[in-house]
């Protein structure tokens, strides 16, 4: 049957068994900003029947906080007119939280201006979007932050340093003996030298300090805020002596080491790309030093 060929109580009726079979939580408000319609998700959402929510306001159904957001928003539609989407996130009745967006749009019926509304859902976008995020800015055999992450925080602890008139330290670390682990033991094992040799360093290092992976063996820290340099030089000798323990790889006893490289922002380099040149200078010297020690940027 088409709704135009039915009685206006029929299709009145069928219309509101549609809308209340949408999962959206739907509403209706008039200028005074009082509802004058909803559906059942959206008596679900609020946690009271419908007749409890006609020809209440917003301040007689939330708290005060929460019910100036809403009224404002609202106020701000009908001056404005046409339509409105903005993200909340909002408790329901039943206590769990989802994160939404309000579509609300107001129109005119029999002379008088009224506003529908919708909210939909989005949690579940945003937590792929944050998964994503997560997957972009951290490498995910180490946990390491990843290379795109090293030069926004890179970028980001020079302009501050710029400001606080402070330094930053960039420690480029390269594993001494990588290679022939893979080579004996096989790239699984590989992996897990580079998984131990992460949470070694991770353990030397401060929680605010950024440890990044820069590709293959070798990882970067950037150290914030420095007021102290030489206090780098001794975190420099600690993390080398922690590398060069044995670890246990396939239940093998397998040494490794580490040479490192290290600049600090704004002596050895105007800007991150700058810095990360000299620091990777520093520890090829290393290497050239006969590996398992540190070499300062000229």
């Amino acid at each position: 049957m088409n709704i135009e060929q039915g009685d206006g109580a029929e299709a009145s009726g069928l219309i509101q068994a549609i809308i209340n079979a949408l999962p959206v939580p739907i509403f209706v408000k008039d200028s005074k900003g009082l509802y004058v319609y909803c559906n059942r998700p959206f008596e679900n959402f609020v946690g009271r029947k419908v007749q409890e929510i006609v020809g209440k306001g917003v301040f007689d159904l939330w708290d005060h906080d929460l019910a100036k957001v809403y009224f404002d928003a609202d106020n701000r539609l009908f001056e404005s007119g046409g339509e409105q989407q903005y993200e909340a996130k909002v408790k329901y009745a039943d206590g769990t939280i989802h994160e939404v967006m309000f579509h609300k749009a107001v129109f005119t019926s029999m002379g008088e201006r009224y506003m529908a509304g919708a909210i939909l859902d989005i949690s579940a976008r945003k937590l792929a979007e944050r998964e994503l995020e997560r997957l972009a800015l951290t490498d995910i055999l180490t946990g390491a932050a990843s290379r795109y992450h090293l030069c926004a925080t890179l970028e980001k602890a020079c302009k501050m340093a710029d400001r606080q008139n402070r330094s930053v330290g960039l420690m480029c670390i390269d594993l001494d003996g990588f290679k022939a682990i893979n080579d004996t033991y096989g790239h699984f094992a590989g992996d897990e030298a580079l998984v131990q040799a992460a949470a070694r360093i991770r353990r030397c290092i401060r929680e605010s300090d950024t440890l990044a992976r820069l590709g293959g063996d070798e990882f970067v820290i950037v150290f914030e805020g420095l007021e102290r340099k030489e206090s780098i030089f001794r975190l420099a000798e600690s993390i080398l002596e922690c590398l060069s323990e044995k670890m246990e790889l396939q239940g093998n006893p397998v040494g490794m080491g580490a040479s490192i490289g290290i600049a600090f922002y704004p002596d050895h380099g105007a800007d991150p790309q700058a810095l990360l040149r000299r620091a990777d200078r520093a520890l090829y010297e290393s290497k050239q030093a006969g590996k398992g020690c540190y070499r300062l940027a000229e």
